[in-house]
């Protein structure tokens, strides 16, 4: 994962065109470095701003464990005494707590928001905003790490997270280092950028410790070591639903993937039944054919088949199923003098009788009987004192 980090020039974006810039690898190593325009930009995944030195106000002050990044009020009115201007006008982050105290940043916040505000319309989002005495070297334990730059020292130490002191051997820096000296004196030094380790111990007459040398501070390829963050609140990139946009896209195109094979699936099915009812319908016109002559479609062919088969029956001295007096005969022979026939049609092998009255237990014996001979005989009353019978073969 890629990050551009981008130093806050002052008077960026009102009166300054760009802006410093760095590109750091996954693995926080410096890739491509600038000091370009917006358009010069290289693209990255994750945007960085660094805050220049002397930007930010570093304390500590005693506050309720409930307190939240969330809460600049709270802090800014714990703080109000120590600081320049109105609390509300700052942005403050919370660092970690000890000794019942709790670490705190402070910068102002005008300058801040429209910086980010910038960034947003350019189509970055802030993920971090560090101080740059975030990237200063981590100080030894119980001790500090100093870093000579062209114009000053920066000291960080546990308490206070960081200052910065002017160089060229004046007064002045002598009493600044003596001051920190005496508020909290160190145990070991790691002293980065120095030509010599003399260099440094001459602004500390008199100390003795352990001491080592590290390697020369810049902010492009500084590493943070914990520290603070103004990417809070207002101020948050709130990457939610941009972090889980790869995701959704690729679950999007899974659940399209398989509604569309889904749906070829079914168009091939439907296809495959339609081939086979077309097939049947070949085989039945071709089975049917021989018996029945000419052109015949499927679904009507079932009355010339029909008589087909009853002249087939005839031809072997049987009854045809098609047969008016076969149907009379059978219903006659269970029935004997008890029917009583008003009313007789006839109609493509139904044998339909208008007839008295009948009980309903002669009626299940006469049907008993007919269906010994596979013939169905159904009975409905179709006005007082009468019953119509319809007689059928079975099918």
């Amino acid at each position: 994962m890629t990050t551009l980090r981008l130093y806050l020039r002052a008077g960026w974006p009102d009166s300054e065109p760009g802006l410093p810039w760095a590109l750091l690898g996954a693995r926080g190593e410096l890739s491509a470095q600038g000091d370009s325009a917006p358009g010069g930009w290289p693209k990255a995944d994750q945007c960085e701003l660094v805050l220049p030195i002397g930007r930010t106000l570093f304390t500590d002050v005693k506050l309720p464990d409930a307190v939240k990044q969330q809460a600049p009020a709270i802090v800014g009115f714990a703080l109000e005494e120590g600081l320049a201007n109105d609390p509300g006008a700052n942005l403050y982050a919370l660092g970690a707590a000890a000794d019942g105290r709790r670490a705190v940043a402070a910068t102002e916040a005008a300058g801040l928001r429209r910086a980010v505000a910038m960034l947003k319309s350019l189509g970055r989002l802030c993920d971090r905003i560090v101080p740059e005495e975030c990237l200063l070297a981590e100080p030894p334990v119980a001790g500090w790490s100093v870093t000579r730059l062209a114009d000053r020292w920066l000291v960080r130490a546990a308490s206070p997270y960081a200052a910065s002191l002017p160089r060229g051997g004046s007064q002045v820096e002598q009493a600044l280092f003596a001051s920190l000296l005496s508020a909290a004196p160190p145990e070991r030094l790691l002293l980065c950028g120095v030509d010599s380790v003399d260099e440094a111990l001459s602004r500390l007459p008199g100390w003795q410790g352990e001491t080592a040398r590290g390697e020369a501070y810049d902010w492009r390829s500084g590493r943070r070591h914990g520290g603070f963050d103004f990417a809070q609140g207002e101020l948050a990139a709130n990457r939610r639903w941009r972090d889980w946009g790869p995701s959704l896209k690729r679950a999007a195109w899974l659940l399209g993937g398989l509604l569309a094979a889904q749906i070829l699936l079914t168009l091939g099915q439907s296809g495959w039944y339609a081939w086979q009812k077309h097939s049947l319908s070949q085989q039945i016109r071709a089975a049917a054919t021989p018996w029945i002559g000419g052109q015949v479609l499927p679904g009507s062919s079932g009355l010339p088949m029909l008589r087909a088969v009853d002249k087939l029956r005839l031809g072997h001295g049987l009854p045809a199923r098609d047969d008016m007096v076969e149907l009379m005969g059978a219903l006659a022979a269970v029935a004997g003098r008890e029917l009583q026939v008003r009313t007789l049609e006839y109609d493509a092998g139904r044998l339909k009788l208008q007839v008295a009255e009948v009980p309903a237990d002669t009626l299940a014996r006469w049907r008993k009987l007919l269906a010994a001979k596979q013939i169905l005989l159904d009975a409905a009353s179709s006005q007082p004192g009468s019953k119509q019978l319809v007689v059928t073969r079975e099918p």
